[in-house]
């Protein structure tokens, strides 16, 4: 009975540190103070086009309210489009995450913005050719 109760709590704490809810993610303070979680940083190529950075990060926002999502996104653009150039490309990509939830049971959903540099030099973003 000890042997198999052991065995039992061995398996549901190795069962619960791989579905550990701590997620890993780094504070970046933007211009106006708010803070942003950022989950990752890294260059995405394409085989078709020019490679991109991509940036995701935790957002407050719900993904359906694109209007307040996308004031976030411009603020986080103003810091990040830097890094972009930084890195000799003329794309970046953010991508938003929201979770809902709590406890054991969460959803969540996301939605890119990207952001392109013009041959005039300018940077787009092409959520606003949706429009």
């Amino acid at each position: 009975m000890w042997l198999k109760l052991s065995i039992g709590l061995i398996v549901a704490a190795a069962f619960l540190s791989c579905t550990s809810t701590t997620q890993n993610f780094k504070l970046f303070k933007l211009p106006s103070g708010k803070e942003i979680k950022i989950t990752g940083i890294n260059k995405m190529d394409f085989a078709k086009g020019d490679s991109a950075l991509v940036m995701n990060y935790l957002s407050d926002i719900s993904i359906d309210d694109k209007t307040a999502l996308r004031q976030e996104i411009d603020e986080i653009w103003t810091a990040f489009q830097s890094d972009v150039e930084n890195a000799h490309l003329k794309a970046g990509v953010i991508r938003a995450t929201h979770v809902e939830g709590s406890g054991l049971v969460k959803s969540g959903k996301g939605y890119g913005f990207v952001f392109v540099k013009r041959d005039d030099g300018k940077w787009h973003c092409l959520e606003d050719d949706k429009i």
